[in-house]
């Protein structure tokens, strides 16, 4: 809502609407690159870690977040996802009754599901397409 009312007074003010797409455009570019710097930041993490059978335990929300993660155990001591929990497929995903492979940092004291592999694989994949086509869409205004 508060966007809203920023828009309309800016166009009020005389703020055309072409530089307005084009803050709106570059805030989602630097959200993007973000993203892109997270999953790398993610897999590199993930890289370092060593290969774990471990098993799913319970799921638990980190401070004031409401987002929930997975902990699991791996070999006595608890881990929490680095990434959080699947919440649509919670059921099929994360089963306590058997092991599973995963992927622990000690270092940072996290792991990750196959769950959280795959999304960090896919997280680079997607966002540094997005950035490739930003960056075409930004040359190709610039130079018409």
């Amino acid at each position: 809502m508060g966007i809203v009312i920023v828009f309309i007074l800016l166009l009020c003010l005389g703020v055309s609407i072409s530089f307005l797409a084009t803050i709106a455009l570059a805030l989602i570019g630097i959200i993007v690159i973000a993203m892109d710097v997270f999953f790398i930041y993610a897999t590199i993490i993930m890289l370092k870690g060593e290969k774990k059978a471990g098993r799913f335990i319970r799921s638990e929300q980190s401070g004031k977040s409401k987002i929930p993660y997975a902990i699991y155990e791996i070999d006595g001591t608890e881990y929490r996802n680095l990434l959080p929990l699947e919440v649509l497929l919670r059921n099929k995903i994360y089963n306590p009754e058997k092991n599973v492979s995963l992927i622990l940092n000690e270092k940072k004291k996290c792991c990750f599901d196959n769950n959280a592999r795959i999304c960090c694989i896919l997280g680079i994949v997607v966002s540094s397409f997005l950035i490739f086509e930003m960056a075409v869409l930004v040359i190709r205004n610039v130079l018409l």
